[in-house]
């Protein structure tokens, strides 16, 4: 097998410009507007620097979905259910209007790149979708907790309802956010999440008999 030559370093501050470089570009120009050559401009390392770490387009992409990942992780978190969809609804899909969060703007062209089938077997677009189920498992890890123990044991599966609801409702506003709507995004962030206490007050009256709270 052939090696791979020595005059480009591998080196963890070079990755992080790459992908930085690719972010930006990514959230103005579009998967296909972006390029490794203007990633190497942009990132101030030489085209070939861009090969040595990336092999093409596509596996830079896989890895930026990873990058921005875990970046999502850190910041979805909160002690409440309201806390999760208010990060979710008014960071993350008001965030996407913001040029300056590159992160969060990300999410919607990760979206919107889905939904092009036509790029069915692109290995970026394979990653987001296998990213995206990782991100609804640890939303379930944290929504579960938060409800009542009397409704998960007549339902199961109600704290992951409950979870395919707040993504709807975070999917829907990401697009409202790229079509240019005029939202208050914490206004229905919050109404959203008394929406969804509502439900799970709802369902908790009808598993225990008790009166709503």
């Amino acid at each position: 097998m052939a090696k791979r030559s020595r005059v480009h370093q591998s080196t963890p501050e070079n990755e992080r410009a790459i992908l930085e470089a690719a972010l930006t570009l990514a959230v103005t120009a579009g998967y296909e507007g972006t390029t490794m050559a203007e990633v190497a401009r942009l990132s101030g390392l030489p085209t070939g620097s861009v090969y040595w770490h990336f092999n093409n387009k596509e596996q830079l992409f896989s890895e930026l979905i990873e990058y921005c990942f875990e970046k999502w992780k850190k910041d979805h978190t909160g002690p409440t259910n309201r806390d999760l969809l208010r990060r979710s609804i008014a960071g993350s899909a008001g965030g996407s209007t913001d040029p300056e969060n590159k992160a969060e703007a990300f999410w919607i062209l990760a979206l919107l790149f889905a939904l092009e089938k036509r790029l069915a077997d692109n290995a970026a677009r394979k990653k987001y979708l296998e990213v995206r189920k990782q991100m609804f498992e640890l939303m379930v890890e944290r929504v579960e907790p938060q409800i009542p123990d009397a409704v998960l044991a007549a339902d199961p599966d109600f704290a992951r309802k409950m979870v395919v609801l707040g993504r709807a409702l975070t999917d829907g506003f990401y697009i409202a956010a790229s079509a240019g709507d005029d939202i208050d995004f914490m206004e229905f962030a919050d109404l959203s999440a008394s929406a969804v206490e509502a439900l799970i007050a709802r369902q908790a009256a009808l598993v225990t008999g008790e009166p709503e709270k």
